[in-house]
């Protein structure tokens, strides 16, 4: 599981299905440009990808966000009433993609994820994952018998490698009708949105990297 392999046919599929109404990240690469190129994309994506989990580095331009704030409702001259998105390349959620099929596909096909792993898979998200740990917790509570919880993750490998890179040395900026901030060190947390919500994998990689 610490490798990933890319090949042409998926990458070009991952583009078929991009999102016309989708937000260019910093690097200004919107969707509806990389669809009309996807046939000439697939190749070299698929190349750089290979060598991205080859090298376990990820490419610095993919490492910076633009955040933006959504109004979420209430009176628009309230800033907490929005709410910040951080936009990150499209390239990246790409790759990311790729790899969390391939995690999730491993893991199921050989029976190593329990009905009890709530994330990323289908009819299940945090709420459901929520509500199955509370009625356990609480019911073992109430019997008298007391709770434990251990958490895994990825260990060593590339996989891990690269994942902790692309958490290392990110930047972002305010990006507010058409003008932006300056760019600012990321001390904490992972780019909302992303497909691999892997808060420890950082920690992990500076203990086992």
């Amino acid at each position: 599981m610490g490798y990933i392999s890319f090949d042409e046919e998926t990458v070009l599929q991952k583009l078929r299905k991009l999102r016309d109404d989708k937000a260019a990240g910093a690097d200004e690469l919107v969707p509806r440009f990389l669809n009309l190129i996807k046939q000439e994309l697939a190749c070299p994506l698929t190349m750089l990808f290979r060598t991205i989990m080859e090298s376990e580095s990820v490419p610095d331009d993919w490492k910076v966000a633009n955040v933006v704030p959504v109004h979420k409702g209430g009176s628009r001259n309230v800033a907490t009433n929005y709410r910040s998105i951080s936009l990150t390349s499209q390239l990246y959620k790409i790759f990311e993609t790729l790899v969390r099929d391939q995690v999730i596909e491993l893991l199921e096909s050989n029976q190593l994820i329990k009905d009890s792993q709530h994330g990323f898979r289908k009819g299940s998200s945090c709420l459901t994952n929520l509500l199955t740990f509370l009625d356990k917790v609480l019911h073992s509570v109430n019997e008298g018998y007391p709770v434990d919880v251990v958490f895994l993750n990825l260990a060593k490998g590339k996989l891990l490698s690269v994942t902790g890179d692309w958490l290392s040395n990110r930047k972002q900026r305010v990006c507010i009708k058409g003008r932006w901030s300056s760019w600012i060190s990321v001390c904490s947390g992972v780019p909302q949105g992303v497909c691999i919500r892997t808060s420890v994998v950082l920690d992990i990689y500076q203990r086992f990297g």
